[in-house]
């Protein structure tokens, strides 16, 4: 399993995912679950995405309302080519490079919160980074589930 957090760090709220990884950095998960945070997703992750059963991205979205907290499930079979250019590489883009690349695309969850503040800024806006414990204890649900269908004990 794999948790990927994203966002820049230096764009307000758009650093949402990355900051809500680095707090799971900190907490006790099981060895088979990694965590990074990155700046944004590039070609080289799709190879590290292949390799893994679960996925789960953390990112900040523009639309909704501010602090709006959404998870779902991505439905990888209805992936379609975005058309990216440099520095403008989607989750759907690196998904659909895994699958064309090494034939495997995990399960892939997506956990995002809706942004207020997308201008230059370190900090988080309040309605955004109030939900990181939500963000987590959504990741920590969709591990355990994924745990209990394969009869593994769960974490608290």
């Amino acid at each position: 399993m794999l948790v990927i957090g994203y966002g820049n760090s230096l764009a307000g709220d758009d650093a949402f995912g990355f900051y809500a990884a680095q707090k799971l950095v900190g907490l006790e998960l099981p060895e088979y679950v990694a965590v990074k945070y990155i700046h944004q997703l590039m070609p080289e992750h799709a190879e590290e995405i292949a390799e893994y059963d679960l996925l789960i991205c953390i990112d900040a979205e523009v639309s909704g309302n501010h602090g709006e907290l959404r998870c779902r499930l991505i439905n990888t079979d209805d992936l379609h080519d975005t058309g990216t250019a440099a520095h403008d590489y989607t989750l759907e883009s690196i998904l659909l490079l895994a699958r064309q690349l090494y034939g495997k695309l995990p399960e892939v969850h997506l956990i995002t919160v809706s942004g207020k503040n997308f201008l230059t800024s370190d900090r988080l806006s309040p309605e955004v980074e109030i939900r990181i414990p939500d963000v987590i204890e959504n990741v920590f649900s969709i591990i355990n589930t994924k745990k209990h269908l394969l009869g593994l004990p769960v974490i608290m």
